[in-house]
């Protein structure tokens, strides 16, 4: 994969010397046996760095793009390609949002490739370095190295490959497990081999970090380990394992207030809920370019791209409408009219249907939160409902549902009756989150912008889910002969 190692040395993968959320970064992406023998904090600082890398502009090989900000900015994406979130003009992102994301060479599909990929690259030389080392704590880190391995591939498998069920033997990633692999074109493992993978690391992971405490909620503890695992196992159809793992990572977890959920708590790492995330800082932000990030493209109410520039975030007209008058989540999203809005002590107009959900008081120094516990009610309550256990699903549903909505009841449907409902209570909640498209492509839900009354805009069209891959971009097939580009 030479074309992932020369992204890594373009982008200086690196690591930057600042100081980041109480996490030690190196100066560069580097790692030796002499490093590790004369600095014995250096996979600590290695580590760190990965953790930086994923929020930070150019962590995907394209730092001139403000569509490059790590793992934000591909939830961002995402979400985009779904029937939920609406772009309101063709500026950043809008690749997504239109699907042209999807095109070999397109810069998109350069940047989540490499954005996980440069990681496992560092990942796998820390691994083999520390394989033989059984002190506690690089038993931890070895821990955390296994989780993040685990995300990077299950995100690259479900934008680069089929859907799961049905598809197992058919065409997935180069599966990179050691540094001696990164010099050296692989071809891809099928599906099933990915997801092997996956659940073997995230796994070990899980056993790895039984006693690990985390001194900030930037690292992966054992809890965020096992939310990890619920949604693989999700995916895959487990669906005992992937309700064990969502009950024990939620377990104990408060839920969001009224107050939290409709002010700041999307750019609050202290947002009782946050399971993992990253606190952003001046000098974090300061890494690249304060524009490229998440706040700029999705708080409406701020001065960046959505905000100032007027690209804006909106919520799907039928989504919107299923809301419940009587369910708080409804006052994040302006109604079907032009409305006013005041936050952070300026009132502005705002078109019909706008998110007001993710606002960050600060200049796009809000934290970003990659998993919420609320994430896994959903998954539990899917997962209980298909073994068959019915009311047990309704009940978790309802200990969220009734949260939000006072007027809500415990559910009586039954069938795909009550898997609908929990995947649209899911739409709600999660919008904007990173979930709806993965989601879509797994149940193989179509595409539909175009009916009668949209407020999509300029990607209207309809598409079936077998549209929903990514070809592998021109940079990897031209430099890696044992690769197959996707239809």
């Amino acid at each position: 994969m030479k074309t992932i190692k020369y992204f890594i040395a373009t982008i200086a993968i690196g690591l930057t010397t600042s100081c980041a959320n109480d996490l030690n970064t190196l100066p560069d992406g580097d790692i030796s046996g002499e490093q590790l023998n004369t600095d014995k904090s250096s996979p600590e600082k290695i580590l760190g760095g990965i953790y930086l890398d994923l929020r930070s502009n150019g962590a995907g090989g394209v730092p001139s793009s403000h569509s490059d900000f790590g793992i934000m900015g591909i939830k961002a994406g995402a979400d985009l390609m779904s029937n939920d979130v609406i772009q309101s003009t063709n500026q950043h992102l809008g690749m997504f949002y239109n699907y042209e994301a999807t095109n070999a060479s397109n810069t998109a599909s350069e940047i989540v490739w490499t954005t996980f990929y440069a990681r496992i690259f560092v990942i796998n030389k820390l691994l083999d370095e520390l394989k033989n080392d059984t002190g506690s704590k690089n038993r931890a880190i070895k821990g955390q190295l296994l989780a993040l391995r685990a995300y990077s591939y299950f995100y690259l498998v479900r934008f680069y490959a089929n859907d799961y069920k049905g598809h197992e033997s058919n065409p997935g990633l180069p599966l990179v497990l050691t540094s001696g692999n990164s010099n050296q074109g692989l071809p891809r493992s099928t599906v099933a081999e990915v997801y092997g993978q996956i659940t073997k690391d995230i796994e070990e992971s899980i056993q790895l970090l039984d006693s690990f405490t985390r001194p900030t909620r930037a690292q992966i503890d054992q809890r965020t380990a096992k939310a990890i695992a619920a949604e693989v196992y999700l995916q895959t159809g487990n669906y005992v394992k992937a309700g064990q793992y969502a009950a024990e990572s939620k377990n104990g977890i408060a839920l969001m207030t009224e107050n939290d959920y409709t002010t700041t708590g999307f750019s609050n790492i202290n947002n009782p809920e946050v399971i993992w995330g990253f606190h952003n800082t001046i000098s974090t932000m300061s890494i690249g370019n304060y524009y490229a990030s998440f706040f700029s493209m999705f708080d409406n109410t701020n001065e960046g791209y959505a905000g100032a520039a007027q690209i804006r975030k909106l919520i799907d007209k039928r989504l919107y409408e299923a809301i419940p008058e009587s369910d708080y989540r409804k006052k994040v999203f302006n109604g079907s009219q032009n409305a006013q809005y005041t936050f952070n002590g300026k009132t502005k107009n705002y078109p019909a249907y706008v998110s007001w959900k993710f606002k960050d008081p600060s200049l796009f120094e809000g934290d970003y939160i990659y998993i919420r516990a609320s994430s896994l009610y959903y998954i539990e309550a899917e997962a209980l409902a298909r073994q068959g256990r019915e009311a047990e699903a309704r009940q978790v549903l309802f200990d969220i549902s009734s949260k939000r909505d006072k007027a809500y009841t415990l559910s009586s449907n039954s069938g795909n009756d009550l898997i609908t409902e929990i995947i649209l209570q899911k739409r709600i909640e999660l919008w904007g989150e990173g979930y709806a498209w993965f989601d879509m492509k797994r149940l193989n839900i179509p595409l539909e912008r175009v009916y009668t009354g949209t407020n999509h805009t300029f990607g209207r069209f309809n598409l079936t889910p077998d549209k929903f891959k990514f070809q592998i971009p021109n940079k990897e097939i031209n430099n890696n002969p044992q690769i197959k580009q996707n239809d």
